[in-house]
């Protein structure tokens, strides 16, 4: 029997990725298993983030969050006021149940999107990498080439989830898999 124990699941904290969220953390509920959720800043990204806050449109910063701007930034500080932002996103797209019933750790690092996603795979010994196959129709061809560059040099299986696919749930129900905020929890 195969055991999946760690899930790395990218995000650039926008909606698109948040299929694929929810799809690794069924996963990671149902296996007990610790899930990585793993953000790259582009080093083109990295330069602005020392001079502003960093949050996507309609993220709240959580609480006691100060803003990156203030004081001196070292990239390691950077990087740890970047994860209370990823784990708010999971939380505000998810609730608080299901973060709490799944082990969440987020993982920040930055440089070439692609090979930062293999490179914490193998750093975080995983055994799964769930991502979203298709963003939208004119950020196909990037994701496209992320998610096969992805696939080609990933330590471990990679799950690509379409986000018009159906699945199905404990109640033996199909849903849009874009429900599955619904019944994640």
């Amino acid at each position: 029997m195969i055991t999946v124990k760690k899930i790395i699941v990218p995000t650039d904290l926008s909606d698109a990725s948040v299929p694929a969220i929810g799809y690794a953390m069924s996963l990671a509920k149902a296996y007990a298993a610790e899930l990585a959720v793993v953000h790259v800043l582009r080093t083109s990204e990295l330069k602005g983030q020392f001079s502003q806050g960093y949050a996507t449109e309609g993220l709240a910063s959580p609480a006691g969050t100060p803003p990156i701007g203030t004081g001196q930034v070292g990239i390691g500080d950077l990087f740890e006021r970047k994860k209370p932002i990823v784990r708010a996103f999971v939380e505000q797209r998810f609730g608080p149940e299901l973060s709490k019933a799944v082990t969440i750790k987020p993982v920040i690092r930055y440089g070439n999107v692609a090979k930062e996603i293999v490179a914490a795979a193998k750093e975080e010994k995983c055994d799964l990498i769930v991502m979203v196959s298709q963003a939208s129709r004119l950020s196909s061809l990037f994701r496209a080439k992320l998610t096969e560059r992805v696939a080609r040099q990933a330590p471990c299986p990679v799950l690509l989830i379409q986000p018009t696919a159906e699945v199905t749930t404990d109640k033996n129900e199909r849903v849009p898999i874009t429900l599955i905020e619904k019944w994640a929890a």
